[in-house]
């Protein structure tokens, strides 16, 4: 199996939940999708932080 950086692993999972999120009509079922998007996107955004120097 082949490594995936980080960042495509969190940004393809964040796009997917999106995707499913838009593919159900459930009410319920899509805020569970949405949420597991946001947390992709936040952690993507800490390892993006993480990885930036400081600038002064």
């Amino acid at each position: 199996m082949r490594k995936i950086p980080a960042k495509a692993y969190y940004e393809r999972r964040a796009r997917a939940e999106i995707r499913k999120a838009n593919m159900t009509n459930d009410a319920a079922s899509k805020r569970v999708h949405l949420a597991l998007a946001a947390s992709y996107w936040n952690h993507l955004k800490k390892l993006e932080e993480a990885k930036e120097p400081e600038v002064a």
